[in-house]
């Protein structure tokens, strides 16, 4: 058996920025305030990173933790219009391989996300891929401001639920360097899709297992997988 945890955003979808405009409506509503999200990096991040990093630089203190829970609740209530006024799209190849890992026992799609799980959930849903992936035993943004937290949620997640899997069949699959990075944090095999904000020449300089510019074929993608 291999286990394959996918990152959502620039890896399997890319929502035309509909979360940045959630956000940005959220902290119009909350802070009154206008926020430049060009003045933080968001590529890679997790949701409760991102709110504390606007809440903070927006307000210029330290922000609570109460604070950030409610800007995240808001933002998954107006997610939702956000993911339907934009024309978002979901990159090559992914539902092809996804169906193809799907119609195998042998393969399990789990995701490692800096998303919610509602925020997971809507995005899939939205794009239809929602029936593709355990969400159960998937690992989210709880709560959470630093990546490897999650993978290290993934990790005993696999250890609970698949105890017998090798750790060299476990995947980490992203688009940007801390993907890599909280992949190899558990020992996985990183593979590293140049379909976000970095090219392959910038994943590449963090040594990832394997680096594309996009998705391959299924027969490619498992053929690199089963080696």
């Amino acid at each position: 058996m291999r286990i394959l945890f996918w990152d959502i955003d620039g890896t399997l979808l890319k929502t035309a920025k509909a979360g940045l405009y959630a956000f940005e409506q959220v902290i119009q509503e909350i802070l009154t305030i206008p926020f430049d999200f060009s003045t933080i990096k968001t590529a890679g991040m997790t949701d409760y990173y991102i709110a504390y990093q606007v809440i903070k630089l927006a307000t210029r203190r330290e922000p609570t933790y109460h604070e950030i829970c409610n800007l995240i609740a808001r933002y998954e209530e107006v997610l939702p219009s956000h993911l339907a006024a934009r024309k978002g799209h979901l990159t090559p190849s992914v539902k092809d391989i996804l169906t193809h890992l799907h119609s195998c026992e042998d393969y399990v799609s789990l995701l490692l996300t800096g998303n919610t799980l509602f925020g997971a959930k809507t995005k899939l849903a939205h794009y239809g891929l929602d029936d593709f992936f355990n969400f159960e035993h998937s690992a989210f943004c709880s709560n959470c401001f630093d990546r490897t937290e999650i993978s290290n949620q993934a990790l005993s997640i696999v250890k609970e639920h698949y105890p017998d899997v090798d750790p060299e069949h476990i995947y980490v699959i992203g688009d940007t360097p801390n993907d890599i990075h909280c992949g190899k944090a558990i020992g996985a095999r990183t593979i590293a899709v140049a379909t976000g904000t970095y090219s392959v020449q910038e994943l590449s300089a963090h040594s990832p297992w394997w680096v594309v510019p996009s998705l391959p074929s299924p027969v490619e993608f498992l053929e690199n997988i089963n080696h």
